[in-house]
């Protein structure tokens, strides 16, 4: 297995295309790792991924997020005489017009999440585990995902956010004006009946990664994620040789880093 030389988070991680990587396998890893124990707690452990694509007018429509449709949805390809099978008589269209989005032209943001969800007919969900992004932190899609995000601050489940980027806005951090300011973040929403209860974890660049209880509601433990061994996983299946050059180089990607902790880092590389 291919190791990070950091006990934590890997600051060299944070820049595009390999965070985009290494963002995907963490999330698999991660929902890998916790499916036996969600299995003994009678739950079941599913990554899901919202897609939003930019249409040529600039606007960002959600184009798929699997938890959210119904299981048994009608085929979009369902003949034109499906419409007559109600029953009932439907008004025709005075105008129809027929919209081809073009792939080529369209700007995807694509964002794997992971669902824990109670197993039996109904599949209710008990809780959402977010891994930011640099799309969730910046940019024009960060208000599309904040708006997800109350969603799910406002539904029933349980939800956890963890943000391993220096760069960029997180509202969650602001929740908590009492903890002193940390590079990395890790953010739980505890369900209570009518309201809840938001927990914060800070993390410095020099702490390992923890193990985080993930709520499920009345009647069940926490489900333990161990963010470390996903991140120890992902991080190996991520990896590419190039990646060298920046360890060796020793500049940091994104925000420049205070003095401390770049002297930790050229020691942490020197070792």
């Amino acid at each position: 297995m291919v190791s990070s030389p950091f006990p934590g988070m890997d600051p060299f991680l944070e820049i595009n295309p390999r965070w985009e990587v290494f963002h995907g396998w963490f999330i698999r890893k991660l929902a890998e790792q916790s499916t036996g124990r969600a299995r003994e707690l009678g739950c079941e452990v599913d990554v899901e991924r919202s897609v939003y694509g930019r249409e040529p007018t600039g606007e960002l429509v959600l184009i798929g997020e699997p938890d959210l449709l119904a299981q048994n949805a009608p085929s979009l390809d369902a003949p034109e005489q499906e419409r007559s099978r109600t029953g009932v008589a439907l008004a025709e269209p005075r105008a129809i017009h027929e919209v081809v989005l073009d792939p080529d032209a369209m700007e995807m943001y694509k964002q794997e999440y992971m669902v824990v969800r109670e197993t039996g007919e109904w599949a209710r969900v008990l809780a959402v585990v977010e891994l930011l992004s640099f799309a969730n932190k910046q940019g024009s899609y960060a208000p599309k995902y904040r708006e997800k995000r109350s969603r799910f601050l406002s539904s029933k489940a349980h939800f956890m956010e963890i943000d391993f980027l220096r760069d960029g806005e997180n509202p969650s951090r602001d929740l908590f004006p009492e903890l002193a300011p940390t590079p990395y973040f890790i953010f739980v929403a505890r369900k209570t009946g009518m309201g809840r209860n938001e927990e914060g974890y800070p993390l410095r660049l020099q702490d390992p990664l923890p193990v985080v209880g993930l709520p499920l509601g009345p009647g069940r433990p926490d489900l333990p994620l161990d963010l470390a061994a996903a991140f120890r996983s992902a991080y190996d299946l991520s990896y590419r040789s190039s990646w060298r050059r920046w360890y060796e180089a020793g500049q940091v990607p994104g925000p420049p880093l205070g003095e401390e902790d770049q002297a930790w880092v050229r020691q942490v590389l020197g070792a």
